[in-house]
């Protein structure tokens, strides 16, 4: 503020108002635009480390299912080893009345011939 005269200056007067420089307040608004930025930032921050936790805990949790399915993978494919093991087999085999054949005869077949004629089903007198 700038001080008025109460009374006009007369000219003989040795008192007189000089105008001066007004002072100007700093303005506040590039302020409170950088303190909203750097709000906005560390928010931002929070955030982005938020989600790559969640994304950790959750390849964590897959990690451990991985690793209980190959165990399990890894059990079953004994189980299979030990089921088809002959040892194991063949005493049960041997239980049903199952027996190695003693003499064997081989079969051999000529491919270069036609093979047997089957019966059509359309002749008359012809049953299968």
């Amino acid at each position: 503020m700038t001080a008025r005269p109460l009374r006009r200056a007369v000219e003989g007067d040795p008192l007189r108002v000089l105008r001066g420089k007004r002072l100007s307040r700093p303005s506040l608004a590039p302020w409170m635009i950088m303190a909203l930025i750097g709000v906005i930032a560390f928010l931002g921050l929070g955030f982005a480390r938020t989600s790559l936790d969640r994304s950790a805990f959750e390849l964590s949790e897959l990690t451990k299912s991985i690793d209980e399915a190959t165990e399990i993978n890894q059990s079953l494919s004994l189980e299979i080893a030990r089921l088809e093991n002959p040892a194991r087999i063949a005493p049960l085999a041997e239980d049903l009345g199952l027996v190695i054949p003693s003499n064997t005869k081989q079969l051999l077949v000529d491919l270069d011939q036609a093979g047997p004629k089957v019966a059509d089903a359309r002749s008359e007198g012809a049953t299968q």
